[in-house]
C-alpha cells in the first residue's frame, strides 16, 4: 500500500509539473482556435493563462465587441473540456465555461460540431452600464441583469432564446426630462432571436408608481448597425404616482385612458433614440 501511495504522489507531481510547464502562449493560441469565430474575433488581450486539473484559466482578459467602442474587462474565465469529448476526437466538447465579467458571474456550456456551435449560458448580477458600454448608446441603460440563453452560432449568431430579469434599472432616454426616465425596481421578459430580429415576449415591469406589460421586436438592419425598436407597452399608474406625473401621463401621445387609468403606447425608432407615440 505504501508503494502505491508513493507511486500516486509521484505521478501527480509529474502531471502537475507537465501542466505548469506548457507555455501560456500555446494555451492561448489553442483556446482561441476552439472559440466560435465571432467570440474569437473580440479577444483583444489575455493577460495570463494557466492549465490545471480543473482545466484552463485565463485572467485579465480584454474583449472588444466593436472596433469603435471601448473594451470589456473579464477578471477571469475558466474552460474545462469533457474527457469523453477529448477521447472521441471532438476537441473536448462539451466545454464547461465559468467567468467573472461586468461585475457578475457567468457560466455556460459550449458544444456542437464546427462550423455550427451551440452554447447554453447563464449570468447573474451583471452590471448593465459596463456590459453595454461598447454600444455607446446615447440613451444609456443602467442596473443589474440576470438571465439565461440557448444560442446557435454559425460564424455569427443564427438563433437563440432566453430570459432576462433586471433589478434597479433606469433608462435615460435622450430628450426626456431626467425625472421622467423609465425606472424599474424589477423587470422580466423572454426573448427569441431569429434572422436579425429579437422578439420580446411577456415583458413586465414595476416600480412604486406604475406597472407595465408589453411585447415587441428589436430589428438589426445590418452588421454594426443601430437596432430599431418596435414595441407596444401598456402602462397602469398606481396610487403612489404624483399628481404632476399623472397629469403629464395623460398628455403623452398614446391610446385613450382605460377605466382603470391604464394607457397603451408604441415605442419605436433607433434603440439609442426611441420615440413614444400612438400604438
Amino acid at each position: 500500500m505504501r508503494r502505491l501511495v508513493i507511486a500516486a504522489v509521484v505521478l501527480a507531481a509529474f502531471v502537475a509539473g507537465l501542466l505548469v510547464s506548457i507555455p501560456s502562449e500555446f494555451l492561448v493560441t489553442r483556446l482561441r482556435a476552439r472559440l466560435p469565430l465571432p467570440a474569437a474575433r473580440t479577444v483583444e488581450r489575455i493577460g495570463s493563462a494557466r492549465l490545471g486539473f480543473g482545466g484552463l484559466t485565463v485572467r485579465d482578459v480584454s474583449l472588444r465587441p466593436r472596433a469603435e467602442g471601448p473594451p470589456i474587462a473579464v477578471d477571469w474565465a475558466s474552460f474545462r473540456p469533457s474527457l469523453l469529448g477529448l477521447l472521441a476526437g471532438r476537441g473536448g466538447r462539451p466545454w464547461q465555461v465559468h467567468a467573472r465579467a461586468c461585475g457578475g458571474e457567468w457560466s455556460g456550456t459550449l458544444d456542437g460540431a464546427p462550423p455550427r456551435d451551440t452554447m447554453t449560458l447563464a449570468f447573474r448580477a451583471v452590471d448593465l452600464a459596463t456590459c453595454l458600454a461598447p454600444l455607446a448608446l446615447t440613451s444609456p441603460l443602467v442596473g443589474t441583469a440576470s438571465g439565461d440563453a440557448d444560442l446557435t452560432m454559425d460564424g455569427q449568431l443564427v438563433a437563440g432564446q432566453g430570459s432576462v430579469a433586471l433589478e434597479r434599472a433606469r433608462w435615460s432616454l435622450r430628450d426626456w426630462p431626467a425625472n421622467l426616465a423609465p425606472e424599474a425596481d424589477a423587470a422580466t421578459w423572454r426573448w427569441i432571436f431569429d434572422e436579425r430580429a429579437l422578439r420580446i415576449e411577456d415583458f413586465g415591469m414595476s416600480n412604486r408608481t406604475m406597472g407595465a406589460s408589453g411585447a415587441g421586436q428589436l430589428h438589426f438592419p445590418a452588421p454594426n448597425g443601430t437596432p430599431e425598436l418596435d414595441f407596444r407597452i401598456r402602462v397602469q399608474p398606481t396610487a403612489a404616482m404624483l399628481q404632476g406625473h399623472r397629469d403629464l401621463f395623460r398628455k403623452l401621445a398614446g391610446s385613450p385612458p382605460e377605466a382603470d387609468g391604464a394607457r397603451t403606447f408604441h415605442i419605436g425608432g433607433p434603440l439609442d433614440a426611441p420615440v413614444l407615440g400612438m400604438p
